[in-house]
Formats: C-alpha cells, structure tokens, sequence
C-alpha cells in the first residue's frame, strides 16, 4: 500500500476540524481531524486557532491517518481525542 499525504488541508466549517488528503495507491483520501483532536495532541496550545494546531502536529496527525489507513479505515479517515491521548 503506497500512502503519501499531499499537504492539502482545509479549516472543516461544519465540524470546526480539520480535513487533509493523503494519497493511497493514487486515490484522494479525506482525513479528518476533529476539533477535541486538535486541542488534546498539545494541551499546552489549546487556544490557537485549529490551523496552528493542525500544523504544529501536522506530522502526527499523518501518523495517526497512515496507521488507521493501513489497519482498514476508509474516507473519511476520523481523527478523534481518544487517537491522539493513546
């Protein structure tokens, strides 16, 4: 499974997440990040908006999408609390 992550992000006005594309086997996957995601991967940084989240853990975030991708998940991928406090 070849897994590439585009650097594509997009503030979730729904949901006030954040959604990104990551490329597997050369189809766009959504994956998205929710907003308790954002604020418990670096309580510390809990009052930046959820784009200064999103990039101070971007790598992380694509961490976590690889393994769940890799393990079945399907679009969109679903980033929760509990994926990042694991």
């Amino acid at each position: 499974m070849n897994i590439t992550f585009s650097g594509n992000y997009a503030i979730n006005h729904q949901t006030f997440g954040i959604n990104f594309e990551a490329i597997v086997n050369g189809q766009s996957v959504v994956c998205s990040v929710s907003t308790e995601a954002l604020q418990d991967i670096n309580p510390s940084n809990a009052h930046d908006t959820a784009q200064q989240q999103f990039l101070a853990n971007q790598s992380s975030f694509q961490a976590i999408a690889e393994q769940k991708i890799r393990a079945g998940a399907t679009s969109p991928v679903a980033i929760t609390s509990s994926d990042v406090l694991a």
